[in-house]
């Protein structure tokens, strides 16, 4: 009885910590193989930039099972105010957050440039996106 009990109450807590990795990958309006993840995607409570992640290829589930051979994922924080863009590295096998000190890289000129249509799309739809307290 008692390892049932166990077990019926840790069903909760795997729901909860799956649902804190979802990955939603959307192709970006008007690209034809580049992905952005909705659910990485938010704004960054202190500086109100936004934190996203694109790749290019064809979107295959969850992140960590993003295929090697479609080239890394790429994270970026955007100032959209600004059109600039900061580079927050590539990212592999799923594992890497963002790096300390990300809010004093540099910040470079043109984010479409960097982030294609995806960028213009977060940054429109900043006010909608989940507002949180970054590390």
């Amino acid at each position: 009885m008692k390892r049932l009990v166990v077990c019926l109450l840790s069903v909760p807590v795997l729901a909860v910590s799956t649902a804190a990795t979802a990955e939603t990958w959307k192709l970006a309006p008007g690209e034809t193989k580049t992905y952005y993840d909705a659910d990485f995607t938010r704004v960054d409570q202190s500086t109100g930039l936004i934190v996203t992640r694109i790749a290019e290829g064809k979107a295959n589930g969850p992140y960590k099972n993003w295929p090697a051979s479609k080239g890394p994922i790429l994270v970026f924080a955007l100032d959209c105010a600004a059109d600039k863009w900061m580079d927050l590295g590539m990212d592999f096998d799923g594992s890497k957050g963002l790096p300390k000190g990300w809010r004093k890289e540099a910040k470079i000129e043109d984010i479409s440039g960097a982030v294609g249509k995806a960028g213009k799309l977060v940054c429109e739809s900043k006010d909608t996106l989940p507002k949180v307290e970054l590390p």
